[in-house]
């Protein structure tokens, strides 16, 4: 049985490449924690895109229930743990806000989930 890869627009595949960067790029920056990155991020009106983009794919490999599989950037087909980012960035870009905490609580440890969904909706609006 042969696995079927999803065809993306060229628009997604520029906005899974842009998120396969912000994660690679995370894992080069200093550890911080991250309720107290929220609580900073929640306060400051602007925020780079990148500082946010860090701080919620450290977010991830804290709270995640597994390991994420991202890809390196240019990579010709995404993974699983890719189309969920994307579905994922589509529902808080659509204002599902039900649909996105959803997908949250499919792959985050309840403990993480609040501020998952608090940093995946910032970033969806940012991107």
């Amino acid at each position: 049985m042969t696995k079927r890869v999803p065809n993306l627009s060229e628009d997604d595949r520029n906005r899974l490449n842009r998120l396969r960067w912000f994660a690679l790029k995370s894992h080069l920056a200093p550890r911080r924690d991250v309720e107290r990155a929220c609580l900073v991020l929640s306060a400051q009106a602007e925020t780079s895109i990148e500082y946010l983009a860090t701080f919620f794919f450290r977010a991830l490999d804290e709270y995640a229930t597994r390991e994420l599989a991202i890809y390196r950037p240019g990579a010709r087909h995404p993974s699983e743990d890719e189309i969920w980012l994307l579905r994922l960035m589509a529902s808080w870009q659509s204002d599902e806000r039900t649909a996105g905490s959803a997908l949250i609580a499919w792959r985050v440890r309840l403990e993480g989930r609040r501020w998952l969904r608090f940093l995946a909706e910032t970033l969806a609006h940012r991107l």
